[in-house]
């Protein structure tokens, strides 16, 4: 599982507050599908906002960045193929 995947960041964060953690708006990754759904238990402009600045915010982490500046320095951003996306996928079975 990776840093922000949902198992990491709960267990990464099990000993904040609720306040705390949705302070820090803690972004959980998931296979991007290029489009974003409203929720029907979050359907304001605020949340969509608020999930697009997490994920903005999750990759400054990765690029090890603070600043806007420091992000357009270090990201390096791909496009990856369904076949590469395949051969990534986790197996269930050892090599």
């Amino acid at each position: 599982f990776g840093m922000a995947s949902n198992r990491a960041v709960r267990n990464r964060t099990r000993t904040e507050t609720a306040l705390d953690r949705a302070r820090k708006e803690l972004f959980e990754e998931g296979i991007s599908t290029s489009r974003m759904y409203l929720d029907p238990d979050r359907p304001g402009v605020e949340d969509i906002i608020d999930q697009i600045v997490a994920g903005v915010r999750s990759s400054f982490t990765y690029a090890g960045s603070s600043t806007v500046k420091e992000f357009q320095d270090r990201a390096v951003v791909g496009v990856q193929s369904s076949s590469g996306y395949e051969e990534g996928r986790p197996r269930d079975t050892s090599w």
